[in-house]
Parts: structure tokens; C-alpha cells; sequence
């Protein structure tokens, strides 16, 4: 099984929570389509929930039968590399791995960092 932890700074505003687990449905529906992976979930650093360590839990929880040798692949979704992503992200994955040996976990450049990124803004403005 491959996972996606779409990895967000979260908000007070429910609004923005509300945009994150919006682009975490929509990914996933298209991730399942294409094959590339079977759940995708939002995750935030803070202000409100569900934590990085929840949404782990709620996937053991849920897929515990097939859990052993799932790959979890962490996307922070972030612009920049603040401290969450060059800090406080890595030291979670770290104690995540020794919470939770069965998981592979991987973790992507931060958006800020994707290729397309820069066409994608050029086209839409």
C-alpha cells in the first residue's frame, strides 16, 4: 500500500484547513485512478488537526492487515523552507520511523520546490 500525508502549517481559520483536506480529496481521487496511491490525507504542524501522528495512527488503525512495508510519502505543503520544513517535518519523520518500523516513510521536496510550480503561476495569472 502507498500513502500520501499531505503535510500542511495549519490555520486558526477553518477555511483554510477546509482548502488543504479539499486538495488532499481531490489528490486522492486522482492518485487512485492513475495508481499511484491508495489514500491520500491532510496532516497539519498546528493550530488544528488531524497532527501528523494522527493520521498515522488512523492508518494502521484502519489498514492494519496490510500495514507491514507501506510507504508513506510525506508532502510538505509549504512554499518556502521555513523551520517546519528544514526542522520540525525531518524531526518527525525521524521519530515516526522508530514509532512505527513496519512504515517506509518518504518525504518530497516542499512545493515551494516543484518544477512546475513557476509555469503553473505564469499560466494561471
Amino acid at each position: 500500500m502507498r500513502a500520501m500525508i499531505l503535510l500542511a502549517h495549519g490555520s486558526r481559520r477553518e477555511e483554510s484547513a477546509q482548502e488543504v483536506q479539499e486538495m488532499a480529496k481531490e489528490l486522492e481521487k486522482q492518485a487512485l485512478k492513475k495508481g499511484q496511491f491508495d489514500i491520500v490525507k491532510p496532516a497539519f504542524m498546528q493550530f488544528c488537526g488531524p497532527d501528523f501522528y494522527q493520521v498515522i495512527d488512523e492508518l494502521i488503525k484502519n489498514h492494519s492487515k496490510n500495514i507491514a512495508g507501506t510507504e508513506v510519502v510525506v508532502l510538505p505543503y509549504f512554499i518556502s523552507a521555513g523551520s517546519h520544513v528544514s526542522d520540525d517535518i525531518p524531526n518527525l519523520i525521524q521519530q515516526a520511523q522508530i514509532k512505527y518500523p513496519q512504515l517506509a516513510f518518504r518525504v518530497t521536496p516542499h512545493l515551494g520546490l516543484f518544477q512546475g510550480l513557476k509555469q503553473l503561476i505564469l499560466e494561471e495569472t
